[in-house]
């Protein structure tokens, strides 16, 4: 529930809302995300559920407190009835029904308890200017107004805290330096959703990233690898000894088949040892192919998998199914 700062800090709510089933939806908005609770069956009704204050998240803040608040906003509540809109079908037939004619089917459905936005424009910034004197001297970053051209991905999210990269250029800078520069910079990021505070990861940076497609393209790889290490996948399911520093940066292929058939194979210790002792034999000459795409329903093995292929190809979307429960987004 949304409430008026505390002590000056910009927290998100004073108060939560426990629900048993729950989902946490990301929908890119170009610059960000907005960030909405779904909450499931009778726990979601706003007069019920158990409720605990904020005090334990504020307690727990992440290294950096960052001069702007306007990293996570709150979204306005008319904003939300706005976009979101209840439609109670027929089990049965699929057909739209009026809300008035099945009281109970509204009470054990979707609820939209809360949203917020994550801006990664206005977290890019601050992280800029906090490291003016440092990484970005003699560049036009001192313009508190400039922003570079940047590309972002959703790592992970736990709780209230998310893990997320960017990567952005740094070409403006080559411009005006007479240095040899990185061409792109990347940076690894946690940030705490409840009161706006993040922590640096791990700097990262590119020779020869030096438009938008392979900026793009640098920005994903640097997501799945980071995601793979942290679930042990592919290589990395390997001692790191074993896997060696060429193959640190690995990123293997994805499917989204929402299957399982295979699903053990990504952890097959076996399977990828002999991969890496191929491929360091190899020592760089031709192209050793991995022994197989990994399921990303091991990397997000607690989200429903969606599949992007019709994305990828502009075809429209009418259906997402969700693997482990009833729900499904439609279209209509």
């Amino acid at each position: 529930e949304s409430g008026e700062h505390i002590d000056s800090t910009p927290f998100l709510c004073h108060r939560f809302r426990e629900s048993l089933s729950a989902y946490m939806l990301f929908n890119d908005e170009d610059d960000g995300w907005r960030v909405t609770w779904i909450t499931i069956g009778d726990d979601s009704n706003e007069n019920e559920g158990i409720y605990s204050t904020s005090s334990s998240f504020a307690n727990s803040p992440n290294t950096i407190r960052p001069v702007r608040t306007d990293i996570v906003c709150q979204s306005d509540g008319a904003s939300v009835r706005g976009i979101w809109e209840e439609c109670l079908s027929d089990p049965e037939t699929g057909r739209r029904r009026g809300a008035e004619s099945s009281p109970a089917a509204r009470d054990s459905g979707p609820d939209v308890a809360y949203e917020a936005y994550l801006r990664v424009d206005a977290l890019l910034s601050d992280i800029i200017s906090r490291r003016q004197s440092s990484l970005f001297k003699k560049s036009p970053y001192q313009n508190p107004s400039f922003i570079p051209d940047f590309f972002y991905n959703l790592i992970s999210a736990s709780s209230l805290r998310v893990v997320l990269v960017v990567a952005f250029s740094n070409k403006e800078k080559m411009m005006r330096s007479a240095e040899t520069v990185p061409s792109a910079l990347g940076i690894f990021v946690e940030v705490n959703l409840f009161d706006q505070s993040y922590d640096e990861l791990k700097w990262v940076q590119h020779p020869s990233c030096n438009d938008a497609s392979s900026m793009k393209q640098w920005c994903n790889s640097l997501a799945l690898n980071w995601r793979m290490k942290e679930c042990g996948v592919g290589v990395f399911c390997l001692d790191g000894r074993e896997i060696g520093p060429r193959t640190k940066q690995w990123v293997g292929g994805t499917h989204e088949r929402n299957a399982d058939e295979d699903s053990e194979d990504d952890f097959d210790v076996d399977l990828w040892r002999d991969y890496v002792e191929r491929r360091n034999a190899a020592d760089g000459k031709g192209v050793v192919a991995a022994p197989k795409d990994v399921s990303m329903s091991n990397l997000y093995p607690h989200c429903d998998v969606i599949s992007n292929r019709a994305v990828h190809n502009a075809i429209p979307v009418r259906r997402m199914a969700s693997r482990n429960s009833p729900i499904e987004l439609i279209y209509g």
